[in-house]
């Protein structure tokens, strides 16, 4: 279902992957600061959203499968699949490869993941306040990815990596407006997309110590997390 609101996002989530690097670099707040409070939504993100969402999704299944873990597997899988993304750039064979091999295997693996959460977001059925409120959090969440991706690989992010995230993001709200909105395939994107930002959340926003605001990243991860449960309760999402 196409909104006003998911226009608004699907348009956010675009400029961002485009322009991530110069949105840190020239925010008002500074640099260290944005990147903690997108680290701080993030992780808030996860735990007062995502997780509950995924446990929710695999209730549903009940008994129809052979197990009552098929989602968590799958969540899972794209902790794994993106854990090995991230190592295979450390390895020594990277390093024997050219940078733009090491990058267009990192970026290909990113628009995937692009592509599912934006799908994510479009096919769901939450509206108004609900959609830019999550909205907000993965606008911050694809910041903090895009900009890491650019910062170790400026030249090759400038000039194809951010229009390729942006392509896969828009495709991906395309088809989730158009595509099924629920059902065992949604589920499982959900999941495997649940079990990769559990992983790039806590691998790349958690700030390190020399690049944390601490008060910023407590303020927003705390804060992000008491609305959401308030909102939650109140509105009954």
């Amino acid at each position: 279902m196409v909104t006003i609101e998911s226009i608004v996002i699907g348009i956010v989530f675009i400029i961002i992957q485009l322009y991530a690097l110069t949105i840190v670099e020239r925010s008002p707040i500074g640099e260290q600061k944005l990147l903690s409070l997108s680290g701080g939504v993030a992780i808030a993100y996860v735990f007062i959203y995502i997780l509950p969402t995924l446990h929710g999704k695999q209730e549903k299944l009940g008994g129809s499968l052979a197990l009552d873990t098929e989602l968590y597997f799958l969540g899972l899988l794209g902790l794994l699949v993106y854990f090995s993304v991230y190592s295979f750039a450390e390895t020594n064979a990277a390093t024997q490869l050219k940078e733009q091999t090491v990058y267009m295997v990192q970026v290909s693996f990113f628009m995937v993941y692009s592509f599912i959460i934006s799908y994510v977001v479009f096919s769901s059925d939450v509206q108004r306040v609900e959609s830019l409120f999550y909205g907000l959090a993965i606008s911050l969440h694809f910041i903090g990815l895009s900009y890491h991706l650019g910062k170790e690989h400026h030249r090759l992010h400038q000039n194809r990596g951010r229009y390729m995230l942006a392509g896969a993001t828009l495709f991906g709200a395309i088809a989730g407006i158009f595509g099924p909105s629920s059902g065992l395939f949604v589920e499982s994107m959900i999941a495997f997309s649940s079990g990769a930002m559990l992983f790039n959340v806590i691998s790349k926003e958690l700030p390190v110590e020399k690049n944390a605001h601490l008060p910023t990243f407590l303020i927003s991860a705390l804060v992000y997390a008491a609305t959401m449960i308030a909102l939650k309760a109140f509105f009954n999402w």
